[in-house]
């Protein structure tokens, strides 16, 4: 009797474990049925692939407004694009049609890819609860904001997203959809969830960008460990709704490194944002990037601002084409042009980075008029071939020292636990108020030396897979050596990130 009844528990277990095997994995695709899904990107061979054929994604960032009445909502081209703010659509049939009108021209212009900002991007309304809400343009009133607090809203705003993907996708164009998933709102991971879910069969979306520049814009200090497990469980949620869509984050530049290491967030693909902000600084960043990021990457964004005033149109020209060159020669899958059209933000930098100017008209290849002009730099995107052989990654002569300081500098050196010397480690060190600073990287033998031209008061280091540590200094105890202020820190033994596996949360 014990022996039936050991063997009929013995069946339970079997059984039970069957269906919620299966359970758990009916919305997932096994590797034999992605082969049948390749109108989706994905990465193969170290590069994107579409259709079979090698795909190098050549993005522009395109800003998207929500619009809504009573009774719908629709996308519409952003605001800041029209001069004046006024909009040249006012209902939904002309905003779809200045869109499409709009993609047709981004075609035209040498890009297969839009990386959607503004319409997707959830905010935390209410820190406390987590509670977010979504910005549209009613009427005349922008940015209202709204919470999605019935089915009905999501709805619409689903169909506002489709027409948008539908419009793109008419183009000939991939879509990069940027979210805004926080760790402290579980609502915005509820609103991942909904919405990859919505879209899993629309092959127009590339990938899902969780978060824009957490340097910037994520106000938490951050254990390099928990960024890794909560953007481990946003990606879960992406492959478990919409197995065939990748995902990817924002990255500002190398000083992410010391909280949003990209070694250690969980994605499919890394979308770095570097800018010149320093002399050749985007082709030493790409050197870095090439050296150390393990994972896939791309230029999420990228550019040098121009009116042809008081920085001519050829310079940007320039700067398109060498780092167009080195991304390639470094290993980058793609790049990416911040932003679409010059706008009126408040300053030259972001004014005047577009691939357009807001003046003028310009006929697309369907004979639809489009607001503004494109720039010169335009042909460096029309005439670049992905497929030319590759050269060397180029480390530029200021790869140390950007700017060539030489009146205060922090010298140290990194080792691990074992004592070895570690390449590429990232050091940061600020003026007195944390408002300046400089960066650098460790050499080959472990040792750094960062410059300023100012007095440091506070520095972090951080190798990429490496905890990161952080300290205050007194520059009055700094020391003249050949005419150089230095401060030596010594050794710093750093221990490397340990991970765990089987966590799930």
């Amino acid at each position: 009797m014990i022996k039936y009844l050991l063997l009929f528990l013995l069946f339970c277990l079997l059984g039970f474990g069957y269906f919620s095997s299966n359970s758990k994995t009916s919305n997932l695709i096994t590797d034999e049925q992605y082969e049948h899904n390749e109108k989706f990107v994905s990465i193969k061979n170290g590069s994107f692939n579409v259709e079979g054929n090698p795909f190098h994604l050549m993005a522009i960032n395109f800003v998207t407004t929500l619009r809504m009445n009573d009774t719908m909502m629709w996308p519409s081209v952003y605001s800041g694009y029209v001069p004046q703010h006024d909009f040249h659509a006012n209902n939904r049939d002309s905003c779809l049609n200045e869109l499409k009108a709009t993609f047709v021209l981004i075609h035209d212009m040498g890009f297969n890819t839009v990386r959607i900002t503004g319409i997707g991007e959830a905010e935390v309304q209410d820190k406390f609860t987590g509670r977010i809400c979504f910005k549209g343009d009613y009427g005349t009133v922008y940015d209202k904001r709204f919470t999605m607090d019935t089915e009905e809203k999501y709805r619409q705003y689903f169909q506002a997203i489709s027409e948008l993907l539908e419009a793109i996708d008419q183009a000939g164009l991939k879509a990069i959809l940027t979210l805004k998933v926080f760790p402290e709102s579980r609502q915005t991971e509820e609103h991942l969830k909904k919405i990859t879910a919505h879209f899993k069969n629309n092959s127009t979306i590339l990938a899902y960008d969780f978060f824009n520049e957490p340097l910037y814009f994520d106000d938490k200090q951050r254990r390099k460990e928990d960024v890794h497990y909560f953007t481990k469980r946003w990606h879960e949620i992406v492959k478990s709704n919409a197995p065939d869509h990748l995902c990817t984050i924002g990255l500002a530049c190398q000083r992410e490194v010391f909280e949003w290491d990209p070694n250690i967030v969980d994605v499919d693909f890394i979308s770095f944002h570097p800018y010149e902000y320093e002399l050749d600084q985007v082709r030493n960043e790409l050197y870095w990037y090439y050296k150390y990021v393990k994972k896939p990457w791309i230029i999420g964004e990228t550019g040098i601002p121009s009116n042809n005033d008081s920085i001519p149109y050829e310079n940007q020209s320039k700067f398109a084409n060498k780092t167009l060159i080195q991304n390639l020669n470094c290993g980058g899958l793609g790049y990416s042009w911040w932003q679409y059209k010059d706008v009126e933000w408040g300053g030259y930098h972001q004014n005047y980075l577009g691939v357009m100017s807001a003046n003028g008209e310009t006929v697309n290849s369907k004979g639809q008029k489009v607001a503004g002009t494109p720039k010169p730099m335009i042909k460096e995107i029309q005439n670049f071939d992905p497929k030319q052989k590759k050269g060397e990654c180029y480390c530029p002569d200021n790869y140390y020292n950007f700017s060539s300081n030489n009146y205060f500098r922090i010298v140290g050196k990194v080792v691990d636990e074992e004592n070895r010397p570690i390449d590429g480690a990232g050091i940061l060190a600020w003026d007195q108020w944390w408002i300046n600073h400089y960066f650098t990287t460790s050499k080959q033998d472990g040792s750094f030396e960062i410059y300023s031209d100012y007095k440091f008061y506070h520095w972090m280091v951080s190798p990429i897979d490496y905890e990161m540590v952080r300290a205050d200094i007194n520059p009055d105890t700094a020391i003249n050596q050949n005419g150089i202020l230095t401060i030596r820190l010594g050794t710093l033994q750093l221990n490397k990130i340990k991970l765990n596996s089987w966590w799930h949360q």
